[in-house]
């Protein structure tokens, strides 16, 4: 690093690869130091991954699901969705899509609400 980048700060051009390269050397391992809570993605594929998310809410921890690989069977994927929010009101926790297609939802625990945005008027 040159003088003047210490002055005048790094060229911007140093854009996403960096980021790329950043969030690779920051992944660690999820056991050591274990922590209280992890947040987890979770592909929905099929019923099982029902009971995979229902075991990571009663566990404390966050999921991400991926509703991509059931987005062609729209009847199956609403069934499962449902089947998880009853889960997850069952245990106090809160469920929303994190976009407008739905294709990603999050899923938390008892102690962590989520915050959704209200229409404007």
């Amino acid at each position: 690093m040159g003088l003047l980048d210490k002055i005048f700060g790094k060229k911007e051009s140093e854009g996403v690869e960096d980021l790329d390269k950043l969030l690779e050397m920051g992944e660690g391992d999820a056991v050591n130091p274990p922590a209280k809570m992890y947040v987890k993605k979770i592909p929905l594929r099929n019923e099982g991954d029902y009971d995979l998310i229902v075991k990571e809410i009663k566990e404390g921890n966050i999921v991400i699901v991926d509703t991509r690989p059931l987005i062609k069977q729209p009847k199956r994927l609403k069934q499962i969705i449902s089947n998880i929010k009853v889960a997850v009101d069952k245990t106090n926790g809160d469920i929303a899509a994190l976009n407008k297609e739905g294709s990603a939802l999050i899923v938390t625990p008892t102690a962590v609400k989520i915050v959704k945005s209200r229409k404007k008027v």
